[in-house]
């Protein structure tokens, strides 16, 4: 799984989503897991804050320690699953809508090798965003491994919330695939996040750890 370093851009922002409680994998925070020696919450904001020079906001309780130069938010009330905590996000960042911003949730190990084909070539015209297809057994559309422009993203978000009064408990695809989006095909690797304890001790090995 190769990793290029992405220059740093002032117009690419990150949200980091937080994730669930963890149920699969006995209850434990997925931001505080220790992968390579490594937090995933560290590993994950270490390449996006790099990347990302329009800020970078994790969407994590006050119990996870966040790491320097990342901003802290939560979805109010807690616990709103993903979608509401990308609008959280949104908030917190507060930038333009030209910008463009990194979705990716904090159990995506992966994101160093896949962030490069997320910004590089520049979106086309007319286009909202870029996500990763990838998985195992079949690929999939990855909605929380993507990058969009913050003016769409908000969009349809409050349209969303237009429709159904909220967007909590509202599942992310139903919503993020009204935008204009490009696919990248990925290695299903890659893409591979952490939900179970085999998936922990695929990238323990992986990791060498």
């Amino acid at each position: 799984m190769g990793v290029t370093p992405v220059a740093p851009r002032a117009d690419v922002a990150a949200i980091v989503v937080g994730g669930g409680g963890g149920e699969r994998l006995g209850g434990v925070s997925k931001p505080d897991l220790t992968l390579g020696g490594v937090r995933l919450i560290d590993r994950v904001c270490g390449v996006l804050v790099e990347a990302c020079g329009a800020g970078c906001v994790a969407v994590v309780p006050p119990t996870v320690r966040v790491p320097e130069g990342v901003v802290r938010t939560l979805e109010d009330p807690p616990s709103g699953g993903p979608l509401a905590g990308i609008d959280a996000g949104l908030r917190a960042l507060g930038v333009d809508d030209d910008v463009l911003v990194v979705v990716v949730s904090v159990d995506a190990p992966g994101v160093g090798a896949f962030l490069p084909a997320l910004l590089e070539p520049a979106l086309g015209e007319g286009v909202e965003g870029r996500i990763v297809r990838g998985g195992d057994p079949e690929p999939f559309d990855q909605y929380l491994m993507g990058v969009y422009r913050a003016g769409a993203l908000r969009r349809v978000i409050d349209e969303a919330v237009a429709a159904l009064g909220s967007v909590r408990g509202v599942g992310v695809r139903r919503v993020l695939r009204a935008l204009a989006l490009e696919r990248v095909r990925v290695d299903a690797d890659v893409c591979r996040d952490i939900d179970t304890p085999e998936d922990v001790a695929w990238w323990q090995d992986f990791l060498g750890n």
